[in-house]
Parts: structure tokens; sequence; C-alpha cells
């Protein structure tokens, strides 16, 4: 388990003592994920309003309150690019684009 605040993690072998090594940074990856998950999760809840055809705004399906849900994944709490962005600047090495 991760100690986030700390930058720590349990060692097993000092029988769940914490070590005072300091955790990676993870920040490309997390968004990286962030990104990816979004973005899956919208094509698939756009397919299944496409499939509904008129229904898939219709509140019986819940296929329209699902796509709403999944819309908030892709905005909030960064943007697709600004994830994009600090993808670009630290894992590429691209100046900054904003």
């Amino acid at each position: 388990m991760l100690d986030g605040a700390r930058g720590r993690q349990p060692d097993d072998a000092e029988g769940g003592r914490v070590s005072t090594t300091p955790a990676k940074p993870c920040g490309i990856e997390a968004n990286a994920a962030k990104y990816l998950a979004a973005e899956a999760g919208f094509t698939a809840c756009e397919t299944a309003v496409l499939t509904h055809g008129g229904m898939g705004y219709a509140k019986e399906f819940h296929v329209e309150r699902l796509l709403r849900e999944v819309l908030i994944a892709r905005i909030a709490p960064v943007s697709r690019e600004l994830i994009l962005c600090h993808i670009a600047e630290k894992a590429l090495g691209l100046p900054k684009s904003y």
C-alpha cells in the first residue's frame, strides 16, 4: 500500500514497517490511464446511444444517463486537452502549448 502523503511504501521484508524509499512520480501514467478510460467509456456509451437510435435519449433505457455521467470523466477535473499537453511536455519533452 502506498502512503502518498509521505511518499513511502511498506516493506514486507521489514514486517510491515514503512521504508524510507521515496515513491516514483506517476503523473504521466495516471493521466494516460484517465484519458484512455474516459475515451473508452465515452465510445461505449456513444455506441449504445446510437444503437438505440431515437430511443437512446429516452429515460426508460438509462443510456442517456450513462452518456451524461461519462462526459464528466472527460472534462473533470482535468480536460482531455490538458492531459495531452501534460503528457507531451513531460513524457515527450515538447514545449508547453498553453
